[in-house]
């Protein structure tokens, strides 16, 4: 399928699934944004898909999910301030940017060769889009960063109470926690929601909602996990890089 069918009808499926108010000119940048990771993916691995309608799918629309979601729960963008954490490539946080460009957004990376990437994505959308490239634990003991977020967006990141900890520190009371995750995942007593119990009673967050979604073409079920932030975190959370992981809370 050539391009400009491909994105006709990405355009068409976005407006039927996920946001309606999806437009040409938004298609337009989305079709900037896969050019440059294309062209970069080449030089090195920023992201795995096998074919060009897998990149748009697979990681554009699921990716969109964070908007709707966030059009949902706040509609004032313009005073909306967004981290995206791990964010590799981007996503979910550029085709949240591009869907919603009122919004400020933060993406943090700890690969600098990957914040090259969207620093040169940034500037091919025009956009004017923070990159930090440090590590999540780094920046929730910050005082300019520390709960200072509406929304904090996390996808593809595996461990789940590691993630919750460098995420949460960073939202002010009442923000949310958007986390994309398989079914599978979610429902896994090792890695899925009920591991992380404990995590959120000692970081002040609660499960709020959860979307559940299917995408063209993909065997798998997908979610979107919806926390909200209801006191302040404690101060000894994040704990130092690389302690989350080791010893989960």
């Amino acid at each position: 399928m050539e391009k400009q069918e491909l994105f006709k009808n990405f355009k068409q499926y976005v407006q039927h699934n996920i946001l309606s108010n999806f437009t040409d000119f938004e298609c337009e940048k989305f079709a900037i944004y896969f050019d440059a990771l294309k062209e970069w993916n080449n030089k090195f691995n920023l992201i795995s898909f096998k074919t060009d309608f897998d990149l748009i799918y697979r990681h554009f629309c699921d990716s969109l999910y964070s908007a709707k979601a966030i059009l949902g729960i706040n509609p004032n963008l313009s005073a909306c301030r967004i981290a995206d954490l791990g964010t590799g490539s981007g996503m979910p946080g550029i085709p949240v940017k591009i869907a919603l460009p009122d919004i400020k957004l933060t993406l943090v990376e700890s690969i600098t060769k990957k914040c090259t990437f969207l620093e040169e994505a940034n500037k091919r959308l025009g956009f004017n889009i923070e990159v930090l490239n440090t590590r999540a634990e780094e920046i929730g003991q910050n005082p300019a960063h520390r709960q200072k977020y509406d929304f904090v967006l996390s996808r593809a990141v595996s461990k789940f109470s590691p993630n919750l900890e460098i995420s949460i520190p960073l939202l002010k009371i009442g923000g949310h926690f958007l986390v994309h995750k398989t079914k599978n995942s979610v429902e896994s007593k090792e890695e899925g929601l009920a591991s992380v119990e404990n995590a959120l009673k000692h970081l002040g967050a609660k499960l709020e909602k959860i979307i559940e979604y299917k995408l063209p073409e993909q065997e798998l079920d997908y979610c979107l996990l919806i926390f909200k932030k209801y006191k302040d975190t404690p101060a000894q959370f994040p704990r130092k890089t690389g302690i989350p992981e080791k010893k989960p809370l």
